[in-house]
């Protein structure tokens, strides 16, 4: 009687790609490739099907290079990892964890950015009247601004919201609206309003490296404003609800925060702004 030899991973209990993929929730492609690049080879190789069988052991090579992967080390940077003895292998890994703080930290600036964002949105939204004065609460908000000098409230020049453009990309975070400052006076026209600032508010607590010698970090402290929204349609419009904010408040020489707000978002669409002006009463 004829003995056929028993195949090999038949002897060693060798796992098949497909239960390697089952246990370790990585596609069958991503370990074809792994061994393609030879991140992650087979333990045995059947020269008759080509088939690729894996051991038990070789489970904690994979767990290393998905936790790796996770938090985006590059395969290159894995496979040097790989050949590290374990002392150089612990000094990587404090690296790759700074990477990681660094990471999660920038990740709780965007959420910071978004709930500051939806905050500003909720507050559009819930707008209690139009063309009239009103009362609202505002907390403390930080501004980066750019001084100006002789800007009217109707002549506004790209180059100044490239600026703060710049300057809030640099710092990674997101501009949710512009607006400017100015002097509370009794104008007679809106020729005579002129910003002393433009500004974006600032949606994150982190320090902001300024690089042009125009630019400022200001505050918009917290407290109670009386405020007037009206959608931006002409001058008169404007000038309108400006007189009737000043009449309302009348405390000269107080600033007036100027907050466009854009009332849709669409790239096939013309954007309608609303316009709200606040003043600090108490």
């Amino acid at each position: 009687m004829i003995q056929r030899e028993v195949p090999l991973y038949m002897k060693k209990n060798y796992l098949t790609v497909s239960e390697i993929s089952k246990m370790t929730n990585l596609p069958i492609r991503t370990l074809h490739y792994y061994d393609q690049i030879d991140l992650f080879k087979p333990a045995y190789v059947d020269p008759q099907t080509n088939y690729r069988y894996y051991s038990d052991s070789q489970i904690y090579q994979l767990d290393l290079i998905k936790s790796l992967k996770y938090i985006g080390t590059p395969l290159e940077s894995i496979k040097y990892a790989q050949s590290l003895t374990p002392a150089q292998l612990l000094e990587f890994l404090t690296e790759q964890e700074q990477i990681v703080e660094q990471k999660v930290q920038r990740m709780l600036e965007v959420q910071q950015a978004l709930l500051k964002t939806k905050e500003l949105l909720t507050e559009q939204i819930n707008i209690p009247v139009y063309n009239e004065v009103y009362e609202t609460n505002v907390t403390t908000q930080r501004l980066i601004a750019i001084r100006t000098e002789n800007l009217n409230v109707l002549n506004i020049p790209d180059q100044y919201f490239s600026s703060l453009t710049k300057t809030v990309e640099r710092e990674g975070t997101i501009i949710s609206k512009y607006g400017g400052i100015y002097e509370l006076k009794d104008y007679e026209t809106i020729d005579q309003i002129y910003y002393d600032y433009l500004f974006t508010p600032l949606l994150t607590e982190r320090y902001v490296e300024l690089v042009n010698e125009d630019e400022n970090i200001l505050v918009m402290s917290e407290g109670k404003y009386a405020s007037i929204a009206f959608l931006f349609e002409n001058d008169e419009t404007y000038f309108n609800a400006y007189k009737k904010l000043f009449n309302a408040v009348k405390q000269p020489q107080s600033p007036v925060y100027e907050v466009y707000m854009p009332m849709n978002f669409s790239p096939t669409e013309m954007i309608e702004y609303i316009v709200e002006l606040k003043v600090k009463i108490i």
